[in-house]
């Protein structure tokens, strides 16, 4: 249902969803950056969820995140410069590089995973567990079937 706020700013799903969103990215990098990884304040920090643990071929990181080669260079080159990440040669593409956490990198995510457990914990105090569990269920149905 769209209810029109006024002309330019319509209130519907699609704007309830980016702004929920954005709530959450925004407390996430605060705890983030409070715990003493600034990075997680700047652009460059979107790369991070496109990396595994056993680390990702570039070429795979911009094909996911569907931006230009140059942004997501970039990124990983200010990364890399931070000591989070580091990129090494692709055994199977001779010009391809993978790219891998370092120790940093990996204390780093560490520490996101506890401080999502807390943010998650937080939204349902605030919402509630039936509230919570009923929006949780409701946002997993957006989700592409192999990811639920």
């Amino acid at each position: 249902m769209v209810k029109k706020v006024d002309e330019l700013a319509p209130d519907h799903i699609g704007w309830r969803l980016w702004n929920a969103s954005k709530q959450w990215e925004t407390r996430f990098a605060a705890a983030m950056i409070d715990a003493g990884f600034s990075w997680y304040g700047d652009a460059r920090a979107g790369v991070i969820p496109y990396i595994s643990a056993s680390g990702t071929r570039q070429v795979d990181i911009v094909n996911r995140m569907q931006i230009s080669k140059q942004a997501v260079h970039q990124s990983l080159s200010e990364l890399e410069m931070d000591g989070v990440i580091r990129r090494v040669p692709d055994p199977d593409d001779g010009r391809g590089r993978i790219v891998q956490f370092t120790e940093r990198g990996v204390a780093a995510r560490k520490a996101a995973l506890k401080i999502k457990e807390a943010l998650e914990n937080d939204l349902r105090a605030e919402l509630g567990e039936v509230q919570f569990d009923a929006l949780y269920a409701s946002l997993g149905a957006f989700l592409p079937k192999e990811d639920r």
